[in-house]
């Protein structure tokens, strides 16, 4: 179902240059109808995820609408012309419809339109403000930079009351880290720019690694052999974070794993190392799972076994996928979120936050959840510190403490 193509009002050649669609999709087949002219915007956008490609959002459409959820579509049309998509999947919680990015099941990928042109003011306003029409309460748009103009169209929009007094420190503001990698002709040129200590180390692990046996580095080019390290992957994760007492939820269940394995029987994994790996004597002992777009590649999930930690395995692959990166002429993205090897290895930091807006009265009942959601942060924080000082005590208390 479409609610038409209907005319953003402004100016009088701007009610006619511009033009917006909220499609409702019924089912995949009517999904699938976008193809063409999704596909004909990826290839003119000057900045894009490859989660915002029809792929990537087809396999994402139909796995939540198998589960019973709906998806929507808002386009944004300059003069006849498609020059903004925004896909979302409107799922219902509790009373509440709540749009979010359509996902592969972790809730991390970027939110926001697909766009021809990322800095377009004039465009990305009208896509927001075709936004709040969707059919559903409350729209979270997650990990939005802060510095983009996408924030800026946000800000503009009813967010909760609470945000202006809640600490910064408590609100939905990460972190995010990239390698930038495109502004140096050569690898060398790159390296150059590394401590001492880091090109050591690694040229050490991977002598270490090489002693072992026969190491194979790579990519995954077929879909079968995809889903073998796939399934590795997120196998060897979930044990890592039991041991370690993180809760993931989507490291618990198959979805996000299965969704990989989909979308690698769909994609030309020849062109794109979706899957990278390292083997030692043909057993996996590294693995990551990325995503490329026009100039980012995207590190989405990284495993290694632990029991080869004097090679570090884990950072001779993201070693493997900045040169992969560097050679196609992209940045590597580490993704939001702190993690200490992210730090360490980033070149750029930046700021990202999620941005939750109410489109209706009822969609403000989220405002508990929101509230309940910072309570809930406050407690991990303060257990975080709790388990972080008994760990310090007991370290100290050990007889050959120093």
């Amino acid at each position: 179902m479409s609610d038409g193509l209907l005319p953003i009002a402004g100016s009088v050649p701007e009610s006619l240059r511009f033009q917006y669609d909220v499609k409702s999709i019924a089912n995949l087949a009517e999904f699938k109808t976008l193809r063409r002219e999704w596909d004909e915007l990826t290839s003119t956008a000057r900045t894009f995820s490859f989660s915002l490609t029809y792929s990537y959002c087809e396999v994402a459409a139909a796995r939540l609408m198998s589960a019973g959820g709906r998806v929507e579509v808002i386009r944004v049309y300059d003069a006849g012309r498609l020059c903004a998509l925004w896909p979302v999947a409107i799922h219902r919680k509790g009373l509440l419809r709540v749009a979010k990015t359509l996902s592969c099941g972790t809730d991390e990928e970027y939110g926001g339109p697909l766009m021809r042109d990322e800095t377009d003011h004039d465009v990305l306003m009208q896509a927001v403000r075709a936004a709040t029409s969707i059919h559903a309460d409350v729209l979270q748009v997650r990990f939005v930079r802060s510095d983009s103009a996408l924030q800026g169209a946000l800000e503009a929009l009813p967010h909760s009351w609470l945000l202006p007094v809640v600490p910064q420190g408590l609100r939905d503001d990460v972190p995010g880290y990239t390698m930038d990698l495109r502004q140096y002709p050569r690898w060398e040129d790159f390296t150059a720019t590394r401590s001492k200590s880091m090109l050591v180390d690694s040229r050490r692990h991977a002598k270490r690694l090489h002693a072992k046996g026969q190491v194979e580095m790579g990519w995954c080019r077929t879909a079968e052999d995809a889903e073998a390290i796939l399934s590795w992957l997120f196998a060897n994760k979930r044990e890592w974070a039991k041991a370690r007492g993180f809760h993931t939820p989507y490291l618990v269940h198959d979805e996000v794993r299965d969704f990989f394995i989909e979308l690698a029987r769909r994609i030309d994994l020849t062109a794109m190392p979706l899957v990278t790996f390292i083997r030692l004597d043909g057993v996996p002992v590294a693995a990551s799972l990325n995503v490329v777009g026009s100039r980012y590649f995207e590190g989405l999930i990284t495993t290694y076994d632990e029991a080869l930690s004097d090679c570090s395995p884990g950072n001779l692959m993201h070693e493997f996928c900045m040169k992969w990166a560097h050679e196609k002429g992209c940045d590597f993205d580490l993704r939001p979120v702190f993690s200490t090897y992210k730090a360490r290895w980033a070149n750029h930091i930046t700021r990202h936050s999620t941005h939750t807006l109410f489109l209706t009265l009822r969609g403000r009942l989220a405002e508990y959840g929101l509230l309940a959601g910072y309570a809930e942060r406050i407690k991990g924080r303060l257990r975080d510190t709790l388990a972080e000082r008994r760990r310090a005590a007991e370290k100290s208390a050990r007889p050959d403490a120093s």
